[in-house]
């Protein structure tokens, strides 16, 4: 679930004391903190803030006197003298660049992109009527965009891989985020994007509204061996969470959507908590253990409203925000208490 890469102008919003290093601070920058020298920056200051994945040229990190830092110039979060640190700030080549200006091509940064084990042979080509999910943001980047106390519900966010499995029109099709993928000729429960059609209660859900719609797509993450680094219990086998449901036209609300999942015994993806919309409830319970039966750390959150809505500047809305530690350390597998 592809983000898009933001490096913006933007404003600091505040300088807090760094309690270890006399001669450094902490920037806020929209939902960031980012350690910087001391007096360098004040609140207000106009800023241009680098994020962590960022894959930044040479000549540019040379510039910014940031090069030793940036893994193979990557930009990566880390501990400055004990305190966490996500990204870096540069002042703007040009003092007129508006706020919220997306200066990535600018600087030419790219976004990180980690290697993905291709199945040889099964792309297909896209079909209109078997959409991708949706791109989540980082809820880091527009702090703003749920209001003050909406309902809002916060599912942990799956390290594994995005999948689709849906009927169109009578068909059965599954894919991963981007690629359409053909259904192997066998052993479908070793293919991550072909695995939920092997599980007879998503084969039922599907069913059942493919009955009365044209277009039925559940959407989820399929997680385990040789998937990605944490495995939540399946070191030997694939497992699948659903976490969102496309019938017909829409998405369904959420309450529609847990009913249905419910209903039909889908495994979904853990709920971690429900309630009035604040960032630092948000940022508070995206840090933890997983909620599946394993040790590893939470990757983060997923944050959506209880009711579908689009927002003018990102479309549907629905959000991602990855801890602390999973930021920090994105090879960490196991929880321990602090």
């Amino acid at each position: 679930m592809a983000s898009t890469l933001i490096v913006p102008v933007a404003v600091v919003d505040s300088i807090a004391v760094h309690p270890g290093a006399d001669r450094l601070e902490i920037a806020h920058v929209l939902g960031w903190q980012v350690v910087v020298p001391k007096g360098r920056y004040q609140p207000g200051d106009k800023v241009v803030y680098v994020p962590p994945g960022s894959m930044v040229p040479k000549e540019h990190s040379d510039r910014f006197g940031v090069t030793q830092y940036l893994s193979n110039g990557r930009v990566k979060c880390a501990r400055l003298r004990g305190v966490p640190s996500y990204g870096f700030l540069v002042a703007p080549d040009d003092a007129s660049w508006p706020i919220g200006s997306n200066m990535a091509e600018h600087f030419g940064i790219t976004k990180f992109m980690p290697p993905i084990r291709p199945f040889a042979g099964d792309a297909l080509p896209d079909h209109p009527w078997f959409p991708r999910y949706t791109d989540l943001e980082n809820l880091r980047n527009f702090p703003d965009v749920f209001a003050p106390d909406e309902p809002v519900v916060l599912t942990e966010k799956v390290h594994g891989t995005n999948v689709r499995v849906g009927i169109v029109r009578g068909e059965r099709m599954g894919g991963s985020h981007n690629v359409r993928r053909a259904m192997p000729d066998q052993r479908l429960h070793e293919n991550p994007y072909w695995l939920p059609f092997t599980m007879p209660s998503v084969v039922a859900l599907l069913e059942h509204f493919a009955k009365d719609h044209e277009r039925v797509i559940l959407y989820g993450e399929t997680y385990g061996r040789g998937v990605q680094s944490f495995h939540y219990g399946h070191l030997s086998s694939l497992g699948f969470a659903a976490f969102d449901l496309m019938v017909g036209e829409r998405y369904l609300d959420w309450d529609a959507l847990q009913a249905c999942l419910v209903q039909f015994a889908v495994p979904a993806a853990p709920v971690v908590w429900q309630g009035p919309f604040s960032l630092s409830a948000v940022k508070q319970h995206a840090t933890g253990k997983t909620m599946f039966d394993d040790k590893h750390i939470r990757e983060g959150v997923v944050v959506r409203p209880r009711s579908e809505r689009t927002d003018p500047r990102l479309g549907r809305v629905v959000m991602k925000f990855l801890s602390d530690d999973y930021l920090l350390d994105d090879k960490r597998t196991d929880y321990t208490e602090s």
